[in-house]
């Protein structure tokens, strides 16, 4: 994932600053999600894969992250019109599969 934006700043001592950033809208896509178990808490360091599925049923793996210790995961810049699926694994168990359809 590349930078949207950098801000370099090095502060004075003492020295309060104040400032604005606006971004241009951005069109690219994410998903941003929370594993949690069966009675609502947070699954740390589950398996989280994203494939991009192609021709139907072929899936290719296009990124893999570890839950935070809130449960949270993050995948993106996503494509536009495109099908993914989210595999989710904890130890040796799948806990759940997502398929997404962005568009």
């Amino acid at each position: 994932m590349s930078t949207y934006s950098k801000i370099y700043f090095r502060p004075a001592k003492g020295e309060q600053i104040e400032t604005v950033i606006k971004l241009a809208q951005d069109e690219r896509c994410a998903i941003c999600g929370r594993v949690l178990d069966e009675k609502g808490k947070p699954v740390a360091d589950a398996l989280i894969l994203l494939f991009r599925v192609q021709d139907g049923d072929k899936l290719q793996l296009i990124s893999r992250f570890c839950t935070d210790e809130d449960g949270y995961f993050v995948f993106g810049p996503l494509d536009g019109e495109v099908l993914y699926l989210i595999k989710i694994f904890k130890g040796d168990i799948k806990l759940r599969e997502l398929e997404i359809k962005t568009e």
